[in-house]
């Protein structure tokens, strides 16, 4: 064919199309090189509708073309032509992320976690400098020869009052990429890129889109009704795709705290990260191995085990009308802990976590501000929860898990009754240690400490320790106790050792806020 795009660009050939048109490859005959050049189309639209459109894909193209970063596609000119916009594209030879997920399936933790940061980064110096990327998925994400992964397909109009339809009420875009908020009608933020890049990274690691449907209704139906199972692969990224995911804007999780987690789950694993160019070559190994669906195993009769956690077991949600409740609606206390509470620990290190007493204000209405309490009818319990936090009833066992924005730990409550008496709780402990390190199901299992004390005014003790699981360090406190008239409870609270000290501030309030029914 011989066809010119402002008398200065020869289309050679399409490279690719979808619902926002064509993207080929062409030359530049005036600076003698070749180039991507998308020709935008907006089908079933009025004309003012698409002048109006037209005329937002020129300026944010433009926008687009002063960003300046190794993880975004430069955009080199935007024009007008035959009533619709033309943007002029660096060509980078690649294959889109898609394209190696469809070919080699889930992709290793830290491949994973090098598209992340890269995207990561695209988009913080993006939202910097004033723009949003509105279509942030898998076909958008390019794997390049060199060994770069950039971003592409900035500068698409997207009406910030009508965000995802067109006149005619078509979806613009892949719906099990777009976050809830945009599906709702609501204009587009960085929250926004955030939930899409959630979504990418998940499809990325699990092999397939975190929402899914036999058709666009069903996707959009999806990620507006459901929550994403947790990914069974993902290992230490798993936090962060979960917490990109928040369908509340307001409670997800930001681009610094994902990045922590992206880099720190770099940092675990020593594999070196290369990716095959566009002609398909095998991408390295992917020795990720599934995070274990509970601890040890099938539980034995009445099972002891008060420390499941895996939020890969965690499968069924708690919602109003399905044993939950909430009591109160936020608190308007202030944090105070235990009286002689766990203290953060303030180096890597694993130094025992103090708590000798612990016993917690009687006021049950004292939650920190910003804070709900909720009820489980199953637990007979009720416990303080932060903003954008939920709960999640394990399938088969007596116990829930807790967990949401802010943090990188998570805590289970679980009741289950022991199989033995004993003594007290710590001898629990110690009987229950010595089961798992005959069986060797925890890796690298160290005890930092088990410790009698008083909680809630019945005798108690904490179990304290790390192992090891999906190459990430993992530090554990473990509250066993039982009530007044002999309900057995564990409070479980583990997160990754890097934030063990930041986080621990979490488990002083939970366990300051919770009460047996």
């Amino acid at each position: 064919m011989d066809r010119h795009v402002a008398k200065r660009y020869r289309l050679i050939e399409p490279l690719g199309e979808g619902g926002m048109g064509i993207v080929w490859r062409a030359h530049d005959e005036l600076l003698d090189r070749v180039v991507a050049v998308k020709e935008v189309r907006y089908a079933g639209v009025g004309d003012r509708r698409r002048e109006e459109l037209n005329r937002r894909t020129v300026r944010e193209a433009r926008a687009a073309g002063r960003l300046d970063h190794p993880a975004i596609v430069v955009v080199h000119d935007v024009v007008e032509e035959d009533g619709r916009p033309w943007i002029v594209m660096q060509l980078v030879p690649s294959r889109s992320l898609a394209a190696a997920v469809k070919r080699h399936g889930p992709l290793p933790v830290p491949h994973v976690a090098r598209i992340g940061l890269a995207v990561l980064s695209a988009l913080r110096a993006a939202h910097a400098g004033g723009v949003l990327h509105r279509d942030v998925k898998p076909e958008n994400v390019l794997l390049a020869d060199d060994g770069r992964v950039v971003l592409t397909d900035f500068g698409i109009a997207s009406s910030e009052s009508d965000p995802a339809m067109t006149g005619t009420g078509h979806l613009v875009g892949t719906p099990a990429y777009m976050p809830p908020e945009r599906l709702n009608g609501l204009p587009a933020t960085p929250a926004s890129d955030l939930w899409s890049l959630g979504a990418t990274l998940y499809t990325a690691a699990e092999g397939r889109a975190p929402f899914g449907g036999d058709s666009w209704a069903a996707a959009v139906a999806a990620v507006l009704r459901d929550r994403p199972e947790p990914p069974r692969l993902a290992g230490p990224l798993a936090p962060a795709i979960m917490g990109l995911l928040h369908a509340d804007p307001a409670a997800r999780m930001s681009a610094a705290q994902a990045e922590a987690i992206l880099h720190a789950a770099q940092a675990q694993h020593s594999t070196a990260v290369s990716f095959a160019g566009a002609g398909g070559g095998a991408l390295p190994g992917q020795a990720v191995t599934p995070v274990p669906s509970t601890l040890h195993g099938a539980p034995r009769r009445r099972s002891p085990v008060l420390w499941i956690v895996p939020a890969a077991a965690i499968v069924v949600a708690a919602a109003a009308g399905g044993g939950w409740w909430w009591l109160s609606g936020t608190g308007t206390g202030t944090a105070t802990g235990p009286t002689t509470s766990p203290t953060p620990t303030t180096s890597p290190s694993t130094t025992p976590t103090p708590s000798t007493s612990a016993t917690p204000s009687p006021d049950p209405a004292a939650l920190p501000r910003g804070w709900r309490r909720v009820a489980s009818e199953a637990g007979g319990f009720s416990i303080g929860l932060p903003k954008g936090w939920t709960a999640a009833k394990h399938q088969t066992r007596a116990s829930v898990n807790f967990s949401g924005p802010g943090a990188q730990g998570q805590l289970t409550v679980e009741w289950t009754e022991h199989e033995k008496d004993y003594s007290d709780e710590s001898a629990h402990w110690r009987d229950l240690e010595s089961q798992i390190m005959e069986r060797g199901e925890f890796k690298a299992y160290r005890r930092i400490a088990i410790r009698d004390l008083t909680y809630q005014g019945v005798p108690a003790a904490d179990w304290e320790f790390v192992r090891e699981r999906g190459g990430v360090q993992i530090h554990v406190i473990n509250r066993g106790f039982r009530t007044a008239d002999g309900r057995p409870f564990a409070l479980y609270w583990e997160a990754p050792q890097y934030s063990w000290a930041a986080d621990l501030k979490y488990f002083t309030a939970f366990a300051r806020t919770f009460r047996p029914s």
